[in-house]
Formats: structure tokens, sequence, C-alpha cells
């Protein structure tokens, strides 16, 4: 089956594990520095090193020697160094500095650190100055970006296991290292870091982070020439690899083998590009089947671009690719992904956010199926109807996958009505982006480490279906997000008086089980739903705490019942149908006393206590 489009194409790669982010500087572009500083953005680094170079020319320069400047721009950027031309002197050919204006015009970054190492007699210190001029060091204490986080959170759910970058920063791995609460990202920088950690593995999914230019981490403060050596910058450097063919033959190979989605190469990299063009060459094998579309191809390269228009390179790679395989060159335009609108850009922010919220859409389709199997009954062994309504939850979500538009992920009916209740209090950019975001929310996991759909698709089954259960009458938690597991606020109207209701959440085991407090700010009663725990004995527990409101300077007492399913769902058999399942949960979280009470051992023997 052909994708649709090349957005699709990705997420389809991403979701068999069979695609390879390959990183260039745009991706970082937004990466901000705890003191404000944009050393990492590539005009900077330009206009930086085009200054020093015209600097260095004009203190050695000599009309004499090197002859008058040109009519053709060179003179304006001598002026701040105290130059004073008259245009009727000003040479109409080539001058001294053009090759440093050429270079700074066409963005030639490359070229720029080559012609200044040109400028020294000593190559060392040479390449020490010029990683110092570029504050290179700096790099490694810039802030993750949300593409960053996007893509660590891709991997944490075991669908990315390496990354290709050319940056010299550090964002990938603090972003892996920050969402897994722990150093579980291995940086393979020099040929030692590959023998070291090329093949690592752990308990937890390890990201090999594949820094093909170098990084900055390595540099140890940038004093070593050796050290400094070891950042590719040059033209010189970046068109052989330098020393580093092992990153060559990485490269070569996922270029084969898996499909690449290039992000932030809106400059041209001559090493990647040159190589692309020499692996894309050897299809024209003729043992080889070429004659398919570009899109039913394994392992097509995906060109995501910021701009509105693809650059010449960006162009050649994705054409080339679509001609060695019998296609028409501009069959190679359905393989780039641009923004919604003509004319209209896509950062890599909004592109990863994009990619993210269509995966975990398929990742929860994914895990309801799961929950479905009799093997992996958790809640819906309990849950009266959970098989019906599950399959009703599973039914709206994969219709809603035909009307998916490019990038935008469409969502059933129920669920877009949710959305203002759901993201009106979270970080997360959409619905499904909320269901990931939760887990780690609900089994009380530290701040920003994230709790993979893959390892818990029990919770992330049951969570949907309340959520589908409560599609009408949820509404925006104005009381913000609760400190440990998650808080459904709704309208009941179980008294006749339509009230705000509160229905907290919790997996964590060790909450379900203690006396921690619920933060609450009104009410008087209030029901602590333990989920994932349908496969424990759960008791029902029933707490009476102060609720200590400093800023209206009382204290009210309240009533904290914590119950499982199974306390909620007690009759046996139920009596009733699958329309008062929903009824029974919200008869629970308005008298949440009435069911502890009536899971009581001892209150059931006394006969003469019960209703007649």
């Amino acid at each position: 089956m052909i994708a649709r489009n090349a957005f699709d194409y990705t997420v389809d790669r991403i979701l068999k594990q069979r695609c390879v982010p390959i990183a260039g500087a745009g991706i970082s572009i937004t990466s901000k520095h705890a003191l404000g500083w944009e050393v990492h953005n590539v005009k900077w680094i330009v206009a930086t090193l085009s200054n020093e170079l015209f600097r260095l020319r004009f203190d050695k320069y000599e009309s004499k020697k090197y002859g008058t400047v040109c009519k053709k721009g060179c003179a304006k950027p001598l002026e701040q160094f105290g130059y004073a031309y008259d245009d009727c002197i000003l040479s109409i050919n080539s001058c001294y500095f053009c090759d440093v204006r050429q270079a700074t015009e066409s963005n030639k970054l490359g070229h720029l650190a080559e012609l200044y190492l040109w400028e020294f007699s000593c190559v060392n210190s040479a390449y020490e100055a010029l990683i110092k001029l570029l504050k290179i060091d700096l790099y490694k204490e810039l802030i993750p970006t949300p593409a960053h986080i996007y893509i660590a959170k891709l991997a944490r759910e075991g669908l990315l296991s390496e990354i290709l970058t050319t940056n010299y920063d550090c964002n990938f791995e603090k972003a892996y290292n920050l969402i897994t609460g722990s150093e579980n990202a291995d940086v393979i920088a020099n040929l030692d870091n590959y023998r070291r950690n090329g093949a690592a593995f752990d308990d937890v999914n390890r990201l090999k982070v594949y820094k093909l230019n170098g990084c900055a981490k390595e540099l140890d403060g940038g004093a070593d020439p050796e050290k400094c050596e070891s950042i590719l910058l040059t033209e010189r450097q970046l068109q052989k690899w330098r020393n580093r063919q092992w990153a060559a033959d990485i490269f070569r190979d996922r270029l084969r083998s898996k499909s690449l989605i290039f992000v932030g190469f809106g400059s041209d990299e001559p090493q990647v590009h040159h190589t692309v063009q020499a692996v894309l060459d050897e299809y024209t094998d003729k043992s080889i089947s070429n004659d398919e579309h570009v899109l039913s191809t394994p392992a097509a390269p995906i060109m995501a671009i910021f701009d509105p228009q693809p650059s010449f390179h960006q162009q050649q790679i994705v054409n080339t690719y679509a001609v060695h395989h019998g296609q028409p060159a501009n069959q190679g335009n359905e393989l780039i992904i641009r923004g919604f609108q003509p004319g209209g850009t896509l950062s890599a922010d909004e592109l990863w956010g994009l990619i993210y919220e269509r995966v975990i859409r398929s990742l929860t389709i994914t895990a309801l199926k799961h929950s479905l199997q009799p093997m992996n009954a958790s809640f819906t062994s309990i849950m009266p109807f959970a098989q019906v309504i599950l399959h009703q939850v599973i039914s709206t979500l994969e219709n809603s996958v035909k009307n998916d538009v490019g990038c935008l992920t469409a969502m059933p009916n129920w669920l877009e009505s949710l959305s203002p209740a759901l993201c009106s209090n979270s970080k997360e950019n959409g619905p499904f982006s909320f269901l990931a975001g939760s887990l780690s929310k609900l089994n009380c996991s530290e701040v920003d480490v994230y709790d993979p759909i893959n390892e818990n698709k029990a919770l992330v089954s049951e969570l949907t279906t309340l959520l589908f259960l409560f599609r009408d009458i949820l509404s925006p938690n104005v009381e913000g997000e609760s400190e440990g597991g998650l808080m459904l606020t709704f309208e009941s109207l179980a008294s006749g008086i339509s009230e705000k209701k509160t229905l907290h959440l919790n997996a964590d085991p060790s909450f379900v089980f203690s006396g921690d407090k619920v933060r609450v700010s009104s009410g008087n009663n209030h029901l602590v739903l333990a989920m994932g725990q349908a496969g424990s004995h759960v008791r029902p527990s029933l707490r009476r705490v102060a609720n200590k409101n400093i800023e209206a300077g009382s204290i009210t007492p309240k009533t904290i019942v914590t119950l499982g399913w199974q306390h909620i769902f007690y009759q046996r058999p139920y009596d009733g149908n699958k329309d008062n399942v929903v009824k029974t949960i919200i008869d629970a979280v308005c008298s949440p006393t009435n069911y502890f009470y009536a899971n009581q051992s001892s209150i059931k023997r006394r006969t003469y206590l019960r209703e007649v």
C-alpha cells in the first residue's frame, strides 16, 4: 500500500522502527543558552567569521602588493576597520577580499572556516583560535528544544534507536536523559566511543546519538589543539569526513537500509550531500528492481524543509532517488514535507509535534486492541460491558484516520469535544499527546520523566475508556494540575443541583495504599480511583484530613475515599446495562463513602443492617 504523502510515509517508517532522523543546524535554531548566547545561529557564525577574516586581511593589506579594493561590495565591510575609499579608485575586477565576501554572501561556512585557517602559520593554533572565535565550547550548554523532546519520547517508546546529527550541541542526549530520568543516551562522537558504546544495551531503551561532525563536550574547554581539530568545520574536513570513516560507514549503511528523515538541512553539508549522491547511484544496478513509486519503497529519504520551497541540494537528493527508481524526477517532490499553507514555513518543533501526535494515536489504538485480548485482561475483567465499550472506542479512533489532512491528525468527535477540557491546563499540544503525558502523572513518576505507552498499554486503555465514558460531561479543570495523579472535573446533577465534582486518578501503588494527601480546594468527600491495580488486592480506604486554604485562611475537613474498579462495580451480577456504567461511576464520585461502606465485609455480615 502506497502512503498518501511523505508525512504518512515517515510515520509508518517510525512505527515499523525503520526510520532514522538526521538532524542539521536548523533543528537547534530555537535552542536557548542560559546566559542568552546566540552562538549556534548559522548567521551569527558566518558574520563572526566574515568580520574576523576582513579584519585579519585588512591588517596586512597593502594596495601596492594586493591591488585596489573592488567595486563589488568589499569596500563596505572594511569601513569598520578604518578604511576610507574613493569610488573613483575602486577596481572593477576581483580583489584581495572577494573570496571572503563571496563565501559570506553564499553562507559557505566551510569555506570561511578554511579561509580563516589559512591566515595562520601554525595549524594547531589556528584550530584552537577557530574554536574559540566561534565559541563552540558553549554549545554543550544549550537547552533542548521541543523537537528534541518529541524525538526523545519516540525513542523512549522504542520506535527510534539512533539519531545522526551534524550538530556539535548535546541537545539530543540531554533530552533523552531528561525524560528517562537517568543517563540512557550513548553519545558516539569518535571511534573510541563507537567501540565502547556502539552495542550497549540496558533495561531502558538506549538511544545512540551519532555526532558526525564532533561533539562540543569532547573539547574540554577548547585548550587542546587535537580536540579542537576533532570538530569538523572546514570545507576540506567536511568533504572527506577527515578520519571519521566509521561515521561515513554508518551513514551509508543507514541510507541503504532505513528511511532517513532530513531535518534542519537548509544549508549545504558537503559530506552529507556527496555521500548521499554516491549511495543513491548504487540504485542504478540493473539487478535491482527499481520500477516502483517512491512512497512504496522501503527506505526512501524524506526531506523536511522549513522554507516554502526546497533548495537545489534538497531537490537533488529526492529527485535523484526518484530517477534511480524508474520514476520521473519530479516525483521526488512527494518525498518532501513542507508547511501546511502554500508559501508557509514548517519549523522542526512543529513538525515533530505533529509526527508525535500521529504516532501516539496509532500506539493508543494498538494498546486498546491489546487490552481486548482475554490473556491481557485487566480492568476489562471487572468493568461491565468493557469489551463492548472498548470496541466502540477503537472504532471511532480508526474511523478518524481517513479524515487526516496532510500533517494534521484527525480525531473522533467525542475526543475533539474533550480537547478544551483536557488541554486547558496541560503542556501538551493535542489530546493524544495528553493521553501519553498523563501516564507519568498517573504513575507519580518524577517531573519530566516520560512513561511510554508501549509499557503501559492497560493503563492508557483504562484512561481512554474513562474519557470516552465522560465525553459529554467533562469540563476544564479550574484548579490546575494535580501534584500527584490526574484530576478530571465534570458537572454533576446527582442531587438535582448542578455542581462541579472532581475525580482523582492514580496508579501508583504506594499512593493507593498510603495516607498521601489529595490536593483539593473545595468540597467534603472526594474519590480517588486506583487505576492500573485490577490485578492487585486493593482494599478500599477512607481517611479524614484537614484541607488548609492558606489564601482564605481557613481549615475545613475533607474525606478522601480510595476505591478500585472492583469496589465501584461490586454488585455480582451487575444490575444495569451499558448506558448505566458511567452513571454508576458518577454516583461513586458523588457519594464515595456509600461505596466504601458497601465493600466492608464486617458490615456485610451484619444482616440486620441490610435494607429490607
